[in-house]
């Protein structure tokens, strides 16, 4: 059946990609996880999923505006990623400009600690999908 293996339940959206196969099995699109880091300099106060939230809305546009139009099926298509993520980080250190020159220990404790988080999210993505692999290799 489709759906399996989706991390989102029904997923939603997600026309963009959803197209059939002809002579193998349908299966339905499950946008892959995406995981957004936003520096917190963005954030304005508020919190990385209200910033993210914000962000995906659609906009109103004249129906001559085909741009906008295309701005907002990405909106859509994005909002349906069930396994989508937002982390926060922080400034890695004061002097942004000498960043590629800094040994990790000089960046500061809460952006490694940060970026110990994205590894691990990453990692547990990477391991449930290689987990779920041979049975779509199998079809």
């Amino acid at each position: 059946g489709g759906g399996e293996g989706s991390d989102s339940g029904d997923g939603g959206g997600g026309e963009e990609g959803g197209g059939q196969v002809r002579g193998a099995a349908r299966r339905r699109w499950v946008p892959p996880a995406m995981l957004w880091l936003v520096q917190r300099d963005f954030l304005q106060g508020g919190s990385v999923e209200e910033y993210l939230r914000q962000a995906l809305q659609p906009v109103e546009h004249a129906p001559t505006d085909a741009q906008a139009g295309q701005l907002n099926a990405i909106r859509r298509t994005l909002r349906s990623f069930g396994g989508m993520r937002g982390l926060g980080l922080p400034q890695p250190h004061p002097s942004r400009t000498s960043l590629c020159d800094l040994p990790p220990d000089q960046l500061a404790a809460e952006y490694r600690a940060g970026m110990q988080a994205v590894r691990e999210w990453v990692g547990s993505v990477a391991q449930r999908r290689r987990r779920r692999a041979p049975a779509a290799e199998a079809e």
